[in-house]
């Protein structure tokens, strides 16, 4: 681990992400980045459905789809389709639209 997230978690503090992501070579970086591709989209689908009160039941009820469906999703083990977004947008009533940065 690297050391100056081991000192944070020691004191309790918390440390900015992007000053400790370049800390890193762009070979650990680029592994980094592989293995968190579909836990951001998991954030901001929890994100969202928490923000509406909704329960992974609720949504999944919502999408017509089983209640595993949203928990993998949620947990970044299931790889995101652009239906599947679409099916999130419609469930919760919000309009879906990407960008490429």
């Amino acid at each position: 681990m690297n050391k100056k997230i081991e000192k944070a978690l020691k004191e309790g503090k918390l440390i900015d992400y992007d000053e400790i992501f370049a800390s890193y070579s762009k070979q650990k970086q680029k592994r980094i980045l592989k293995g968190t591709k579909y836990l951001k989209t998991a954030m901001e689908i929890r994100k969202l459905r928490r923000k509406l009160k909704l329960t992974q039941n609720g949504l999944a009820k919502k999408m017509k789809v089983k209640r595993e469906l949203v928990l993998q999703i949620e947990s970044g083990r299931q790889n995101v389709t652009l239906e599947t977004l679409c099916k999130i947008a419609e469930a919760t009533e919000k309009h879906f639209t990407f960008q490429f940065k």
